[in-house]
């Protein structure tokens, strides 16, 4: 295993579970693991949650290295249309906003300012 190789996380992370339709079929990439330039294969999806809004969902789901052809095996069973359900960790979630309306500055408190005397 190398250095920089990422440990498993522990069992007690809470997982998020998503359910929705896969809007276009599953893909192989590869993604960067660390700045030494270790990759591993990345099963990436889009899926259109079931939700009111049908809101989308893009998931990365990483392999092991050396197992791109395994990750490539499983991106051929995920077509477009398909119902799937996915488990996340909430640790390593990231929300986007592409339509934001407007950002506010929160003005700064005496509890944030570093007190002086």
């Amino acid at each position: 295993m190398h250095t920089s190789a990422q440990p498993p996380l522990p069992p007690h992370w809470p997982d998020a579970q998503y359910t929705g339709t896969l809007l276009h079929s599953a893909e192989a990439r590869t993604s960067m693991l660390d700045a030494e330039g270790h990759t591993v294969p990345v099963l990436c999806m889009d899926i259109a949650l079931d939700n009111a809004m049908r809101t989308s969902l893009h998931v990365e789901k990483p392999f092991p290295m050396g197992h791109f052809a395994q990750c490539q095996a499983a991106a051929h069973r995920f077509k477009e249309g398909m119902r799937v359900t996915v488990l996340a960790p909430l640790v390593g979630m990231r929300l986007v906003a592409r339509n934001a309306t407007h950002v506010h500055i929160i003005p700064a408190t005496d509890l944030f300012l570093e007190k002086t005397a």
